[in-house]
Parts: structure tokens; sequence; C-alpha cells
């Protein structure tokens, strides 16, 4: 069985792979880090295999998860970037392959698919925590009122940049054939890519209504407005097990900036995407109400948590555990609706969700 072959041959096979690291000149540690990072990076790779990542429960899953979070924690008070910790399994993956064809171990096809997987998982989990990690240090940064704009730049840098590391190196095992873009570690390239979409549109948004003061209104058919921003939205909420259901009149018209109310309605929708629970549904929808036109974006979060819901749209301000992201969708929606001469509300449903309301003018002519 593969896994007492590696137990056995433990140390053969470390000593394997730290000449080849060695040869490579890939890696800026050295000493005694070098060895306990080594020792690390083997029991992470077998004991994965041993519990067989290939039928694991969700239970274990969890579990698995967690350990991910402290081995994530561990490689980065090592010093190691996250360049080096997949190079190192890599590298022992490619010392197991060399270890048995040189010993006369036969690697048979289950524990071949044992070890690709575990080898996917172990690859998978790194990148994400470090990416957790990373950010968690980055909020540590000064609140000081006098920094806000330096601190929002940087959130936005480090977001882009563990974005784009982590696509490069799912892109780099993908073109190396290390392993298959429909795989765990393969998605991390969608959802990165995913990730850097969203954090450039907010970007851009907030630069726009801070550059330009003035809205260019013109009249907009809410129909329209709905079926372009539900054509990328919908993707996105099949990606999430999501079911995105959106109702409007196609009479219904406001006198609006475009660009600012599409921004503004995505980011609303994006925001119920990312919490709204599994397998839950997410409801857009536009009617007209004594003179206004109220379109309604209700998810499946669960409901808001004890305190006040207008400080949901403060800069920074995250009510709901997941805390990745900047916090500035919901203060860029409202920023936009109400240079559209508009107001944004919010309504708790509890237990079950939220309701965030763009409350616009009715066009006269409509």
């Amino acid at each position: 069985m593969l896994y007492e072959f590696l137990t056995r041959e433990r140390e053969t096979i470390l000593s394997i792979a730290k000449q080849k690291a060695q040869q490579a000149h890939w890696t800026r540690i050295t000493s005694d880090v070098v060895e306990e990072g080594w020792s690390l990076f083997y029991d992470d790779l077998t004991g994965l295999l041993q519990g067989d990542v290939t039928s694991i429960s969700p239970e274990n899953h969890k579990q698995e998860q967690a350990s991910g979070v402290k081995k994530g924690k561990e490689y980065l008070r090592l010093g190691y970037a996250i360049s080096e910790v997949v190079q190192s399994f890599s590298v022992i993956y490619q010392a197991i392959t060399e270890s048995a064809s040189a010993l006369g171990f036969e690697i048979t096809q289950p524990d071949f698919e044992r070890l690709n997987a575990s080898f996917d998982t172990a690859v998978a989990e790194v990148i994400r925590e470090f990416g957790e990690n990373q950010f968690q240090a980055q909020q540590l940064v000064t609140q000081e009122k006098d920094q806000a704009e330096a601190e929002r730049l940087g959130f936005l840098a480090h977001e882009l940049r563990n974005s784009l590391q982590s696509a490069t190196v799912t892109l780099q095992m993908i073109e190396e054939g290390i392993v298959e873009l429909k795989s765990k570690t393969g998605s991390l390239l969608h959802s990165s890519l995913a990730t850097m979409a969203e954090l450039i549109d907010r970007a851009l948004a907030e630069v726009r209504l801070r550059i330009e003061p003035v809205a260019h209104l013109r009249p907009v058919r809410v129909f329209d407005l709905l079926g372009e921003v539900g054509a990328t939205a919908g993707a996105q909420a099949r990606s999430k097990q999501l079911t995105l259901r959106m109702q409007s009149g196609s009479g219904i018209e406001v006198l609006a900036d475009r660009h600012l109310l599409i921004s503004a309605l995505s980011n609303l929708i994006q925001n119920a995407i990312k919490f709204s629970r599994p397998a839950g549904t997410i409801q857009v929808r536009a009617r007209t109400e004594k003179g206004r036109v109220l379109i309604e974006v209700e998810d499946s979060c669960g409901g808001l948590p004890d305190g006040r819901m207008d400080e949901l749209f403060h800069v920074g301000v995250q009510k709901a555990s997941d805390k990745s992201g900047l916090g500035l969708g919901l203060t860029i929606a409202k920023q936009a609706v109400e240079r559209n001469s508009g107001e944004l509300h919010v309504r708790n449903l509890p237990g079950q969700g939220c309701v965030f309301i763009i409350d616009l003018p009715l066009l006269a002519d409509a």
C-alpha cells in the first residue's frame, strides 16, 4: 500500500526532495527552517493520502479545512512564500514517484488517484488559507482617519495581488500538467479572476463618483437595466448553487446615469450572491409606487445581525461572518443611487434574509 511505503521510506524520499530543491535553487530559506518545513510538507501530503480525500465526507472536509488553516499559519510563521510552498509539494510529489520507481515499488492506479487527489487538496487549501491569513494581517493596518485613503488603496492592491497570485500559480500548474482544470485547484483560477473583475469594477465606480460630481442623466428603461446586469449575475449565482430571479415591467423608466445605476445594482446583487446561503434564492423586482420606482434586491442571508442597519453603508463595515473583500460595495451603491436623486434603504427579514431597495423618481411621462 502506498501509505505504508511512504511511511517506511520517509527519510529517503525527503532526502531526494531536498536534493532536487537545492539543484533548482528556487528557495531562499535555509538551515533549520528548511528541515522543519520539509517535514511539514511531507506529513501534510501523506496525512491527506491516509485519509483518502477522494471520498471525504462533509464533516471530515470541515476538519480538513481547519487543519489547512493551522498549516497555512505555520508556513507563514516559518517565512515561506506561497510559491515556495506549492513548489515544495510539487518536488515531494516528484520525489515520491522517482523513489517508487528506483526502489521497485509499483504504485497502483487507485493509489495514483489518491496521491493526485491529496496533492490537489493540499495545494488548494494552502492557496486559500494563505490568502485569508494575509488578508487578516492586512486588517491590522492603522485606522487613523488621516490614512483612510491610503488604507483603502492598500486593501485594494492587497486583494488584487492575492487573487492574481492564486490565479498565476494555478495556471502554471495546469500548464505543467500537474493538476487538471476541472479540479479543486483548477476552480481557484475561475474564482480568482472573478474576484479581480469585481474589485476592478468597484474601484472604477468609486473613481467615477469622485471625479464626476454631476451625473449624466438620461431616460433608462429598468427592464433593459435588469437584463444587462442579470447576464453576468446569473452566471455568478449558478456557480454558487443559487437561483437568481428578476422581474420588471417593460414600461418602467427612470431619469438616471446608466453607468452609475448599473454599478449600484451590480454591487447589491453581488453582495446578495456573496452572503446568501447555499441553494438560496435571490429576487430582483422592479415596480412603481406613488410616482416612485422601487428596485428591490432580496437575498437569502438568513437576516441581519443586531445593530443599526444604516451602518452597513459605512466604509469597511461588514456585519456578516464572511469578512473577505473591502466592505466598499454597499457604500458605492448608496453613493451611486444618491447621485441619481434616489435613496437606498434596507429592510431586515429575520431568519430569512434582507431586502435592499433602490428608490428613484419615476420618469414623468413614463
